[in-house]
């Protein structure tokens, strides 16, 4: 299946989940959630070589860090979140990857997010939910100006309670965006793609 039609299914279960009667998983208690996480993040595309097939263009493996701020609003959950990565440029092919180290390619981002739940799990408060939502993002790139790119993002996250107002939590997703890189910047023979990511992590909850 292509990267459009795994996205389209996704994009579809999300409008699908809203529309649907969910009144009995809202949430009891508490209105609020704070969440910190940190998530292994992947890339695929950015950046084209157009004269060979055999080379592959994107960011390096990272590691991104986040915050979320988020509150019920009925069968939903409606809130912000930053995150923040820092990466460089990687070209894989023929068996050998090579990363340009003197070029740091950072990137903060805001997401407006909403968050609806999927299943609760027992009694105790553990539950599955999806997430997913508009992002803005701000990259920085070693010598370049300071450039902002439109893009959306999804995730599955699963919550387990820690204690009376904390819970552990798993998350899976990815994420697209425009290319971190301005054509101009670039010697003729390459272009410009689209940036897919995807990034599976762990992090803390803490509701009131």
């Amino acid at each position: 299946m292509s990267r459009c039609g795994e996205w389209g299914l996704v994009a579809g279960a999300l409008l699908v989940a809203l529309a649907a009667r969910t009144e009995g998983l809202v949430a009891q208690g508490a209105s609020w959630h704070l969440t910190a996480t940190a998530a292994q993040s992947w890339f695929s595309g950015g950046l084209e070589d157009t004269t060979t097939a055999q080379a592959d263009w994107s960011l390096a493996p990272t590691m991104a860090w986040g915050i979320a701020a988020d509150r019920s609003f009925g069968a939903v959950r409606l809130g912000l979140g930053l995150s923040y990565l820092s990466s460089n440029l990687r070209l894989a092919g023929d068996g050998i990857t090579i990363t340009e180290s003197t070029l740091a390619i950072a990137q903060w981002s805001v997401a407006a997010l909403v968050t609806i739940p999927l299943v609760r799990l027992g009694a105790a408060g553990a539950a599955v939910s999806l997430a997913g939502g508009p992002v803005l993002g701000i990259w920085t790139l070693t010598g370049e100006e300071t450039r902002t790119r439109a893009g959306g993002t999804a995730m599955v996250q699963l919550t387990a309670p820690l204690g009376e107002a904390w819970h552990l939590l798993a998350l899976i997703g990815g994420s697209l965006s425009g290319s971190p890189f301005n054509p101009t910047e670039l010697p003729a023979e390459f272009k410009t793609t689209s940036l897919w990511g995807s990034r599976a992590g762990f992090g803390v909850q803490y509701e009131f």
